[in-house]
């Protein structure tokens, strides 16, 4: 095999994992909240601290990589994601898990931000999209199959989907070590005080929300002020951008959308398992058809962009795609398979011309700070909708039982009305993205009858 295909081969096999790693958990958090006797709040905190650490890697790996080499920093974050997948597998306290989730998704954060400069520097330049495409696929695989293994390996124990990811990335790593040429780095500053103010300011805030805890949300509200600061000083995303009506219409209504696209899957899989009583394998059986219908519409929206043009009758068509199965689901809860499909299918309609007109608002100098903002809204986004789903478990569920305790009891416990109330929330927030898209619109052809 050619020493492109090799380092080809690893870095899609650290993509694999990380995408698995985002919808793997999902079946696993009422397993994990009897086995440590841990409710709602606690097991929300699991999905989200992924999505926090692997979001503010985002901005400091640039000037880190530039520093240390991709493949330094490539490694690194493989032996995070490792470790720490290691100790969650044999930890005996939720803190433990929560905790080491945040340093996994740190791990995950790093790969991601290095396999692409590291695939573009090993294949020559007509070879390129084609190995950019291939590694693609993999997270695509890996949302797929996400919830059927992990579905199977919980029926033995949970731990075991942790547990997997150490031989495999173990030997991951002993192959980029191998494989993948050393690149040297250069002398930069690296200025961490952005992520890091954004971090210390959203774990808090999350905390509070998850636990309906006023004291943390206080705290966040005391940290605020030192947050502005930073991003004052030097912001997330470029004042540049922010000014473009393009990249900031499109970045919120993408944010908006962002709260229904995970969130269904966090709110089934704990009805499926804690509510009906289904068993986890037969619960990733019936999600699975949601990123089945995602995979098959990624290529369709920037196919049907590239020919017609279109961009916001396919932004539109694609919420309103994903958004209205999410309402149907929440006030019949039935065919539920079906309109996952379809949910799945219009949310990744949406992605790929909303990310083009993001990453191109201002041209090839600021695609970079745009698609790094991009994600970092989008995940914020999610962050936020999965972790209001206590809220709703609390005020609107008629169940009396204590946070703290639900999915633990052995008796069944009835959430269908938080679940309903939940989906419909995040359907209506997803469909509210329409108004920026229709701003953007209004904008563009306001431009050209002047111009």
């Amino acid at each position: 095999m050619e020493q492109k295909y090799k380092v080809l081969a690893v870095t899609t096999l650290s993509a694999l994992m990380a995408a698995l790693d985002s919808t793997i958990i999902y079946l696993a958090l009422p397993e994990i909240g009897k086995t440590f006797n841990a409710g709602i709040s606690y097991l929300t905190l699991i999905v989200v601290s992924y999505i926090i650490s692997s979001t503010v890697m985002l901005i400091p790996s640039i000037g880190i990589i530039r520093r240390f080499g991709n493949k330094n920093f490539y490694i690194l974050g493989f032996i995070f994601f490792v470790t720490s997948s290691f100790i969650i597998s044999i930890s005996f306290n939720i803190t433990i898990v929560v905790l080491f989730r945040f340093v996994e998704g740190i791990g995950a954060g790093m790969m991601t931000s290095s396999d692409i400069p590291i695939i573009l520097n090993a294949f020559p330049e007509n070879e390129r999209g084609k190995a950019i495409g291939i590694n693609s696929i993999a997270w695509s695989i890996g949302t797929l199959i996400g919830p059927v293994i992990g579905g199977f390996l919980v029926l033995y124990n949970w731990r075991y989907i942790f547990l997997l990811n150490v031989p495999v990335g173990t030997i991951a790593i002993i192959l980029a070590a191998k494989i993948i040429k050393n690149d040297n780095g250069i002398k930069s500053k690296v200025n961490i005080m952005p992520s890091l103010s954004t971090a210390i300011f959203i774990i808090p805030l999350i905390i509070g929300i998850s636990f309906i805890n006023i004291k943390y949300l206080i705290i966040a509200m005391i940290i605020f002020p030192l947050f502005f600061y930073f991003q004052y000083k030097k912001p997330l995303i470029d004042k540049k951008l922010l000014k473009n009506k393009q990249f900031l219409f499109i970045t919120i209504a993408s944010f908006l959308e962002s709260f229904a696209f995970f969130s269904v899957l966090y709110a089934l899989s704990l009805y499926f398992e804690s509510d009906l009583r289904i068993s986890s394998f037969n619960a990733g059986i019936l999600l699975f058809t949601y990123p089945l219908g995602s995979i098959i519409s990624s290529p369709l929206g920037g196919i049907l962009y590239d020919k017609f043009k279109k961009p916001e009758i396919i932004m539109i068509s694609g919420t309103l795609m994903e958004a209205i199965p999410i309402m149907l689901i929440a006030i019949y809860l039935r065919n539920i398979p079906e309109l996952l499909f379809i949910s799945g299918f219009g949310g990744s309609l949406f992605w790929a011309p909303s990310t083009t007109m993001i990453v191109d608002a201002l041209g090839n100098r600021y695609r970079s700070q745009a698609n790094n903002s991009m994600f970092i809204l989008r995940n914020i986004g999610l962050v936020l909708s999965i972790s209001l789903l206590p809220l709703f478990i609390v005020y609107y569920s008629k169940i009396k039982i204590s946070i703290g305790t639900i999915f633990v009891n052995n008796v069944s416990i009835n959430i269908a009305s938080s679940v309903t109330d939940y989906l419909l929330f995040s359907a209506f927030v997803s469909i509210s993205s329409i108004i920026f898209i229709l701003l953007n619109f209004m904008e563009k052809r306001g431009y050209k009858k002047y111009n």
